[in-house]
């Protein structure tokens, strides 16, 4: 059965209700990015609610963990980068399999016109209220997409945060990506990832299309001060 998708044309009070009748109680968590702060949606009692996923496992129903909602080193890294990054006045980003849409967030308030795909109608429903929450909606769209078709537009540049981790997926991600970004040498894309990730067809694949520039970033999580390292990777068209 098709995942239930949400009105996110509705007032972002409303929006949150939904959150909490899906997840029990939610929290705005600050984040500082570049300079910035945002208040990023998240899940109160995480633990909780999986706790709950996993009773409906036990009762022979499938599952799906929330990985989106997880703010994640990779997605903070990628934020910092981007903060900075000079674009185009007039630039369109998209951001692909969005979750809390941190990037897309970030690029908003720098004030360019953003959109964030996702195959997951919770994550859509937590990055509106994210772009609501921060007073960047009207520049911000979310959109219900998977990897199979092209959005009908392209795009200045394409932002993706941990999204290498189904190989599967990998030849639909490589074409997606070809699809949506602008044909002209100026467009970029920036992909993250943790260092586990490998993704080496993914990469084989696209360097085809586009030359491939990687460096290595760290983030220190603030709780334990462990100090992770990001990989980022910048395509330039060939």
């Amino acid at each position: 059965m098709a995942e239930k998708s949400y009105d996110l044309t509705l007032p972002m009070d409303k929006l949150i209700d939904i959150a909490v009748n899906k997840f029990g109680d939610v929290e705005f968590q600050d984040v500082a990015v570049g300079g910035e702060s945002f208040k990023v949606l998240q899940i109160k009692n995480m633990q909780q609610y999986i706790d709950k996923l996993m009773d409906k496992t036990r009762a022979g129903k499938s599952v799906v963990l929330p990985l989106w909602a997880k703010l994640w080193p990779a997605s903070m890294v990628m934020g910092h980068s981007l903060s900075k990054f000079p674009l185009s006045d007039d630039a369109e980003v998209l951001e692909i399999g969005g979750g809390a849409a941190l990037s897309a967030l970030v690029l908003a308030r720098r004030g360019f016109s953003v959109t964030v795909t996702d195959i997951d109608q919770d994550a859509l429903l937590f990055s509106r209220i994210n772009a609501l929450k921060n007073d960047v909606g009207e520049r911000f769209t979310v959109v219900s997409s998977d990897f199979q078709n092209g959005l009908g537009k392209h795009y200045d540049c394409i932002v993706a945060c941990e999204l290498l981790y189904e190989e599967k997926q990998f030849d639909l991600l490589a074409s997606f990506i070809d699809k949506n970004l602008v044909q002209a040498e100026s467009g970029e894309v920036f992909l993250s990832l943790d260092l586990k990730r490998v993704a080496q067809n993914f990469f084989k694949e696209s360097s085809e299309v586009f030359k491939i520039m990687k460096s290595t970033a760290t983030f220190k999580e603030q709780d334990t001060g462990e100090a992770k390292p990001v990989n980022l990777f910048r395509f330039k068209r060939k």
